[in-house]
């Protein structure tokens, strides 16, 4: 007996085999390592469905529902950057929220019914469901608009906005600050003048700038001149509200002055802008053709007429859209100097409805109708009131989209915005 437990405390006290102790621990390590690795897996799935379904009620929930949230810049900024990153997905976000479904699935099966897997499989289902729901619509809608059929888009999820221009010139020299443009131009070979679309750059008249988009190179491509120009931003201290679009119209001089040089036909022009270029490209159509547009530099007379104007969700009401938006409010405050009850009327001489004459150009306007920055009812009134007044025009609303629908060239509001436009441009400037 003696022996025997002897024996077993010996055994007992014996060192482990060389080797088992460490396989052991790496082992341990290694298990370790591959929880956290599928725990960070998980995670980032479900914060990927996160995002999409709170993209996708962006989307289908009334603009109205989230004003609160508008007003505050440090939720409105995220909101939009949501809004426009959907956009951009656009049939991908099918793909994703299919993707995150099944993850939330597959951890059901391996782990049965416990609460975070099943509000997984939740949120990746809604996600899916109002994806599929959106992109639908957007389809249908679109080739009612166009006639074309873009059933997958964007077909990958990299996007190219186009070569660079083939001059960059400076137009002016404006309170001391060279002003530039970039001039895109078709292929050599014609032996005629080619018509000019004038681009105006976006980003609430106190940023952004010109450069290579989505449109620049591609109307090149479809054989017009593009002049895509800078103008004077406002701040906080120097408010452009009166500067802004006779500095385009300084652009616009510069182009009469140098036509024969580059080959542009200054009876055959557009203007074309988002957003706050939008507001301008309206804007400055209607002033130049009704004679009240006053140059920064050049003459009056140098002023082509706008034979047709393309604006992408304008911003056709701001004494409006300030109130609305945290961003709106800054960008009235900066560009204005003020809000509407401070200064009425330079309010007036900025909303695009007091613009409109017998002389306005057709007008093609686009606009996202979930747009959570320019909402999309002020753009349908200016609409209704060109309908008023007998200006030719075309609303389209793009259903489910938000602003700035159009950041990549292969998304579906990019390729409805040129699909109508190379039509409302054939029809109207080469008529």
């Amino acid at each position: 007996m003696s022996n025997d437990l002897e024996g077993s405390a010996a055994t007992a006290a014996a060192p482990p085999a060389p080797g088992r102790g460490r396989t052991g621990r790496t082992r341990t390590r290694g298990a370790l390592v591959a929880r956290i690795a599928r725990g960070a897996l998980l995670a980032a799935v479900l914060i990927l469905a996160l995002f999409l379904l709170l993209g996708q009620l962006l989307a289908v929930l009334p603009v109205s529902w989230w004003s609160p949230f508008l007003n505050v810049l440090p939720i409105e900024i995220p909101l939009l950057v949501v809004g426009i990153a959907r956009d951009a997905l656009g049939s991908w976000s099918v793909v994703l929220a299919a993707l995150a479904l099944a993850a939330g699935v597959f951890t059901l099966r391996r782990r049965g019914r416990r609460r975070l897997p099943l509000a997984f499989s939740a949120v990746g289902g809604t996600a899916l469901l109002l994806a599929l729901t959106t992109t639908t619509v957007q389809v249908v809608s679109v080739h009612g608009a166009t006639g074309q059929w873009f059933l997958f888009s964007p077909a990958t999820p990299a996007s190219a906005v186009g070569r660079g221009p083939d001059r960059t010139v400076t137009y002016a020299t404006l309170g001391g600050e060279r002003m530039k443009a970039d001039l895109y131009l078709p292929e050599a070979g014609s032996a005629t003048a080619v018509p000019l679309v004038v681009s105006i750059h976006g980003g609430g008249f106190i940023s952004g700038s010109r450069g290579p988009s989505v449109y620049t190179s591609w109307l090149a491509d479809q054989g017009y001149a593009v002049l895509d120009v800078d103008y004077r931003l406002a701040t906080a201290t120097e408010h452009t509200w009166n500067t802004a679009d006779a500095d385009v119209g300084c652009a616009m001089t510069w182009a009469t002055a140098h036509a024969s040089e580059y080959g542009l036909h200054m009876d055959r022009v557009a203007t074309f802008g988002g957003s706050a270029g939008g507001n301008l490209a309206i804007n400055v159509a209607y002033k130049a053709n009704a004679g009240t547009l006053k140059p920064s530099c050049g003459t009056a007379g140098q002023l082509p007429q706008v034979n047709a104007v393309i604006a992408a969700y304008p911003v056709v009401d701001l004494s409006t859209s300030v109130g609305e938006s945290a961003y709106g409010t800054e960008s009235g405050d900066w560009y204005v100097g003020g809000d509407p009850a401070r200064y009425p009327e330079r309010y007036e001489s900025v909303d695009s409805a007091n613009q409109i004459s017998k002389d306005a150009p057709p007008t093609l306007i686009l606009q996202g109708s979930r747009d959570h920055l320019v909402f999309a009812d002020h753009t349908e009134a200016f609409a209704d009131k060109l309908t008023a007044a007998g200006v030719t025009h075309s609303y389209v609303e793009l259903p489910f989209m938000d602003h700035a629908y159009d950041s990549v060239s292969t998304g579906i509001g990019t390729k409805a915005t040129r699909a109508l436009t190379l039509p409302w441009l054939q029809k109207y400037i080469e008529g």
